[in-house]
């Protein structure tokens, strides 16, 4: 657990890097302070060391670097850490089970991208659509290999349940953003659903990730529009539907279970 979150810290690191790289088109090589175009050495890119030993503050111009990437590093290194101790089929990572391993790399993977996408609808408000196709891609390779997985052991694969976690999802968002012409959803909630209910493959499982994102979405949005006093605002949804998705998918043996009774 100790690898993962180190490995999950570093990969923090860098999808919060490429959030910021992919909206202002920088094509530099190395990272650098927004404020004073510092280029970062090694020892200012250890995930979560330089950042407290910074005091969160560049070396050279001691502006403030924000706490984005910081919470990036210890947000993923935790979710890489949880993500092997809460594994479904733990028993197929440890036994090194092909597909097993397979399946547990592609979520790691997807991760990361939820990540890049996270931080950038958090920051300025908007999905970019061709991280969302490497998302849907990723998911479509994770939801194969379940398909192949459920077939070579003579099982069935229930596919009307993945049919209905897709038009559950996908579906609702997307009927809330033609419906209200983008004014309670963005056009891009109801793509980065799509990747989302290719993993859960369950409708249950995709009802509970709807009201899990709702029920966030409430208590992080709800002050913050309090806060505005009837001025105007603009929330983005799609963190809380990937926080939702997170919480289902780790606790779905329980809710499975709860709806089975």
């Amino acid at each position: 657990m100790i690898l993962f979150f180190i490995l999950g810290a570093a990969l923090g690191s860098f999808a919060c890097c490429q959030a910021w790289r992919i909206h202002d088109k920088d094509k530099s090589k190395w990272s650098h302070c927004e404020k004073c175009k510092y280029q970062l050495k090694w020892y200012d890119n250890i995930p979560v060391i330089s950042w407290l030993m910074l005091g969160g503050k560049c070396r050279k111009c001691r502006k403030p670097i924000g706490w984005a990437e910081f919470l990036s590093e210890v947000g993923l290194g935790m979710l890489f850490a949880l993500s092997f101790w809460f594994w479904p089929a733990k028993g197929g990572l440890i036994w090194s089970d092909f597909a097993e391993v397979l399946k547990f790399s592609l979520f790691l993977v997807e991760a990361v991208i939820l990540l890049v996408l996270f931080v950038y609808d958090a920051k300025w408000k908007e999905l970019p659509v061709n991280i969302m196709v490497i998302a849907g891609a990723l998911a479509a390779a994770f939801c194969s290999v379940d398909i192949y997985m459920a077939l070579g052991m003579g099982q069935t694969y229930n596919w009307l349940s993945l049919v209905g976690a897709l038009l559950i999802l996908p579906g609702f968002y997307y009927l809330m953003y033609k419906i209200s012409k983008e004014s309670w959803v963005g056009g891009g909630d109801w793509i980065l659903c799509i990747p989302l209910a290719l993993i859960l493959q369950n409708f249950w499982l995709a009802i509970f990730a709807l009201f899990a994102a709702n029920i966030i979405g409430s208590f992080v949005s709800v002050p913050m529009l309090l806060k505005k006093k009837g001025a105007k605002a603009t929330i983005p949804f799609g963190p809380f539907l990937i926080l939702g998705f997170l919480v289902v998918f780790f606790l779905q043996a329980q809710i499975l279970s709860l709806v089975a009774i």
